[in-house]
């Protein structure tokens, strides 16, 4: 986590690693968590041999201008970590004010040999004028699963544009220090204003999902994400395969913010055996 020049970094407000406890189910083995964050237990919702579920709340459920959110999350070895919500997080402006601040969240995520972790938010919800950042940095072993999703919509998208924009930075790397990926986005507020007049239709809302995967595991999912146009529910997408096949990327776009959340449960649902 990086802090400003001259100054210690910040630690995460979020922090926990994961590894293997004593009956051989994922457990939480170190913890620390801070404002805004809240941690109830995980459950074990398949048995032992499944994986933890965990559902980290945040006050109030939103970023708010100047916010800088820090996480940090470790899997040990075959430790298997499914990372929810529990709904979508507004991000809010303050359209009033000469320079408005952004909002900043920021994850670094690290998956060992054998491990899995499917963090899966719902999609941000953007308040005209919202300015947000976000970045994540994951390492993930040969034979690590990462399955992630990212994904937006606007609050109001018949509102006027008040000069907001979102940026999201994803890198992935092996513990080698091969990459994986590095997806840099950047949409203005109008440039998401436009999504409403697309020509497949009208959009509000867009997203990725990620799957990073051993070939072997990538092969079961090639009769539902095979190269080519994706389609759920008035979400619409095309999947294609990162480079030397080491996972695949799924990029949507959606009528509504609902209509995109539901294609991620369905995409939860579906991809739910390789983790």
């Amino acid at each position: 986590m990086t802090g400003r020049a001259g100054t210690a970094p910040e630690p995460p407000q979020l922090d926990l690693e994961l590894g293997l406890g004593r009956d051989g189910g994922t457990a939480i083995l170190r913890r620390h968590v801070a404002w805004p964050w809240s941690l109830p237990r995980g459950f074990r919702l398949a048995g032992a041999a499944g994986p933890l579920t965990v559902l980290p709340q945040a006050a109030a459920a939103a970023l708010l201008p100047g916010d800088h959110w820090r996480h940090r999350i470790v899997l040990g070895p075959g430790a298997r970590l499914h990372l929810v919500t529990a709904g979508a997080t507004v991000v809010h402006s303050e359209p009033a004010r000469p320079a408005p601040r952004p909002s900043r969240a920021e994850w670094v995520l690290s998956v060992a040999a054998g491990a899995a972790l499917s963090h899966v938010p719902d999609p941000m919800v953007l308040s005209p004028g919202a300015r947000v950042t976000q970045t994540l940095q994951a390492e993930v072993a040969e034979d690590g699963v990462l399955l992630l999703f990212d994904g937006l919509c606007r609050r109001d998208p018949a509102a006027p544009v008040l000069g907001g924009h979102w940026a999201s930075l994803i890198e992935i790397r092996r513990p080698s220090g091969a990459v994986v990926l590095r997806d840099r986005q950047r949409a203005e507020e109008t440039a998401l204003a436009d999504l409403h007049a697309l020509p497949i239709g009208a959009a509000a809302a867009f997203g990725t999902a990620l799957i990073v995967a051993a070939p072997a595991q990538l092969e079961a999912l090639a009769p539902m994400l095979a190269p080519g146009p994706w389609e759920h529910q008035g979400v619409w997408g095309a999947a294609d395969s990162l480079r030397h096949g080491q996972g695949i990327v799924l990029r949507l776009a959606a009528r509504s913010g609902g209509a995109l959340s539901a294609a991620f449960d369905a995409l939860r649902g579906a991809l739910r055996p390789i983790l």
